[in-house]
């Protein structure tokens, strides 16, 4: 992670408007639709912040975004379970599902979308990503990126063909590798990191999610220096209007979410894991029996009475045969 990091000089208070997270979508300068989303999910197994950025062309990329955001919303409230990356997975796993399956329209063919989840529960954090969707970490003015591009580029970074600052300028840079669509069978990255206690004076971090519409025209540093300097509902603001002026040629959507502590790749000593918390069990409705209950004395009975019953009535045939 960033590291250590030293009290922070004087005596500021931190503002109530610091610690409430934000979020926000503008569809930039040039595009005619926003073909991202964003989503804020409250969930039995915690609260996720997601971001999608859609493509495929008119109404594809922005239907792809959509679905995806829905079918992780129903993922997430359908059942109960056992921890917070399980929970994420599935949940991008079954929106990967629906969108494989409209694309069996041929008018949806080519469509998909990144998506980049942050399930928050207790002191965890659980983010999974597929696509060139980015999570980064600010801490007092530095920034991390946490994670790694699913991109064609990024591989030629990997490999040493070039290096990360000609990554964003190649013509090829917005060739995905994975997404939301492109495949039945969907390969996910997911990180698990805990949220530390600080001391009185340190900093505490923040988490941003963003589409590339925001790191291709704001570059990282300008990134950290604004959420760092004001709240994050400013920070979404001034951001968007940073790449905006800058030419704004894709949908820009962000989320920036104070942590309250620092987040750190170990759990604490002494911390122990949320335990998701279950719905409520439903009560078992017993069904009502039809009639009153026999007893076995009864039901020979009535046996009886059907046995002789049958015997009559075939003894009524006989004779009726016997006198035509």
């Amino acid at each position: 992670m960033l590291g250590d990091s030293p009290p922070v000089s004087g005596d500021e208070s931190v503002k109530p408007e610091d610690t409430i997270p934000a979020a926000i979508t503008d569809i930039g300068c040039e595009r005619e639709i926003n073909e991202d989303r964003y989503a804020v999910i409250d969930s039995p197994a915690g609260r996720a912040w997601i971001v999608c950025d859609g493509m495929g062309g008119s109404l594809g990329g922005e239907l792809a975004a959509q679905l995806a955001i829905d079918a992780i919303r129903r993922a997430l409230e359908s059942r109960d379970f056992d921890n917070g990356e399980d929970a994420l997975r599935f949940a991008i796993e079954e929106a990967n599902r629906v969108i494989v399956l409209r694309r069996q329209n041929p008018a949806f063919s080519s469509m998909g979308t990144t998506v980049l989840g942050a399930l928050v529960q207790g002191d965890e954090v659980v983010i999974t990503h597929a696509g060139d969707s980015r999570a980064y970490l600010i801490r007092d003015g530095e920034i991390q990126q946490l994670t790694v591009d699913h991109t064609y580029v990024q591989e030629l970074v990997d490999r040493g063909a070039i290096d990360a600052e000609e990554a964003l300028s190649h013509p090829q840079s917005h060739v995905l590798t994975r997404c939301l669509g492109s495949e039945p069978r969907l390969d996910l990255d997911a990180q698990s990191f805990w949220i530390w206690d600080v001391a009185e004076g340190e900093p505490e971090d923040k988490l941003l999610l963003c589409s590339d519409g925001l790191y291709s025209l704001v570059s990282d540093k300008e990134i950290a220096d604004i959420v760092s300097s004001v709240s994050p509902q400013e920070s979404c603001v001034r951001l968007v209007e940073l790449a905006k002026s800058r030419g704004g040629f894709d949908n820009i959507t962000l989320a920036v979410l104070p942590l309250g502590g620092q987040l750190h790749e170990e759990i604490a000593e002494g911390a122990k894991k949320p335990v998701p918390k279950r719905k409520s069990e439903r009560p078992r409705v017993s069904r009502a029996r039809k009639g009153p209950k026999l007893t076995p004395g009864v039901k020979i009975a009535l046996m009886l009475i059907l046995l002789l019953m049958g015997v009559l009535l075939a003894g009524l045939f006989v004779v009726f045969s016997l006198t035509n």
